[in-house]
């Protein structure tokens, strides 16, 4: 990973973040993250990266959802680094600052493969940690990358399965008519632009209306444009490994209160894993679990859930 002199903390979205972060939920972030470019397959990654005083227990890589990039999960970093853990949160293909390779459309495909090539290039104990889509993406990940200790998630949606793709929707008859296309016309929605705030629910990301408003209108998030191909890869996705069998446990730290992706959408893939699992719900939590019970809760159970993970290799 390389350090640039580019620096996508400067964008004033990031700021007004990091201002809502403090003045609505309290969160302090004492160092800016740390940013490395990361090629892999003709794309240029961007990472943020956050690192602990002293040796790194360990590495919690981060993995966005379809509906954010990498400086979101920023508190994450703060919470792993407070822990002792290094924190990599890249932005994926077709999202935040990352460069897609010339003439290449983002896939949904490069998403698990991405995050394991990441998570192999670690040392120690490695656990992957995904909210919203990436939950499913971290899942994924940790069975092509075969050295990840553990993956924690916030949703386990399968949207593989039409019912969920068209229930975390924000337009359900748009999305039912997307589905036809897909099937039967797939050139035709590939190439068609579509702006995050039309296709996707932004408002359920908080229960704060300030924060509400800056993931509608944010550049990166609610105003930013995604190809159909994105959306036809994520449906239609097939993984290598057909089962949800896990190299190592998983934690799932569901948000109470998600009005966009509930509880009953990750319990069919969650009953499904075999092995070493926890449930938690939080109390209250929105799809972005930053409401200050919540966040309480999951920092307690990533907490406990990597201390333990360090021992896996001890």
């Amino acid at each position: 990973m390389q350090a640039t002199p580019e620096c996508p903390a400067e964008y004033p979205g990031w700021r007004e973040y990091r201002q809502l972060l403090t003045q609505r939920f309290g969160f302090v972030s004492p160092n800016e993250p740390l940013e490395r470019w990361y090629a892999w397959r003709g794309h240029a990654l961007h990472i943020d990266l956050h690192e602990p005083e002293g040796p790194a227990r360990g590495t919690l890589v981060l993995v966005h959802g379809a509906g954010g990039h990498g400086r979101l999960l920023a508190p994450l970093g703060m919470l792993a680094t407070s822990l002792g853990w290094r924190a990599i949160a890249p932005d994926l293909p077709g999202y935040g600052v990352t460069r897609c390779a010339p003439g290449v459309q983002a896939d949904y495909r490069d998403w698990p493969e991405c995050i394991a090539g990441i998570v192999r290039e670690q040392a120690g104990p490695v656990v992957i940690m995904g909210l919203s889509v990436g939950g499913m993406t971290a899942l994924r990940a940790s069975q092509l990358a075969g050295n990840a200790v553990g993956v924690i998630a916030t949703t386990l949606v399968d949207l593989c399965n039409a019912g969920h793709f068209v229930g975390a929707a924000r337009h359900r008859w748009l999305t039912r008519f997307s589905l036809t296309l897909m099937r039967h016309m797939p050139w035709a929605i590939d190439g068609l632009p579509f702006r995050l705030d039309w296709v996707t629910p932004l408002a359920a990301m908080s229960t704060d209306p300030a924060m509400r408003e800056w993931f509608r209108h944010d550049s990166l998030i609610g105003r930013r444009t995604v190809r159909g191909r994105f959306f036809r890869s994520l449906h239609e996705y097939r993984p290598n490994q057909a089962d949800l069998a896990l190299p190592c446990p998983l934690l799932l730290a569901h948000p109470g209160a998600d009005e966009w992706t509930p509880l009953a959408m990750s319990e069919p893939t969650f009953d499904a894993i075999p092995g070493p699992k926890r449930l938690r719900v939080l109390s209250g939590g929105s799809h972005m679990p930053s409401e200050p019970e919540a966040w309480a809760e999951l920092s307690e159970e990533v907490g406990t859930f990597l201390r333990q993970s360090e021992s896996r290799l001890n």
